[in-house]
């Protein structure tokens, strides 16, 4: 899996229609939205395994132990190369406090709310808590 030439392109092209869309478990969570631009980004889904086979926060928990590598975490590991959270670019996915999602340079994007208003949130750089990354592949 690598990232396609007009890698960024359709990256921006995935983005802008989820802005405003609110969570949902096996939809748009963390899991989805962050996978749904790897595929996005490289043509391949990295979590075809895991579509429609839960839809709850439970459901997910049992997924990750049925099918993946017993935690979010793992299950990304046994797919990624993690790199230093300090070595994320524009692309590679990020965990901080538990929430995954693509680092956009300065910023984790992520599903959730601010205020009142769901959808995508920015988590700016120094904010991010014990964060974890990996690597998207470039070609060649």
């Amino acid at each position: 899996m690598q990232r396609l030439p007009d890698w960024e392109a359709r990256l921006a092209a995935y983005l802008e229609p989820l802005r405003a869309r609110p969570f949902e478990w096996g939809r748009h969570d963390c899991c989805a939205f962050t996978f749904g631009a790897v595929e996005a980004m490289t043509g391949v889904d990295a979590m075809a395994e895991y579509r429609g086979r839960y839809r709850t926060a439970r459901g997910s928990v049992r997924a990750l132990r049925r099918i993946g590598a017993g935690t979010l975490e793992a299950s990304v590991d046994a797919k990624f190369a993690r790199i230093g959270a300090g070595l994320a670019q524009r692309g590679d996915i990020v965990m901080s406090s538990g929430l995954l999602g693509i680092c956009l340079g300065r910023f984790l994007v992520a599903v959730g709310s601010e205020g009142a208003r769901e959808g995508l949130v920015r988590i700016d750089r120094a904010r991010w808590v014990d964060p974890i990354a990996w690597r998207v592949p470039f070609a060649g």
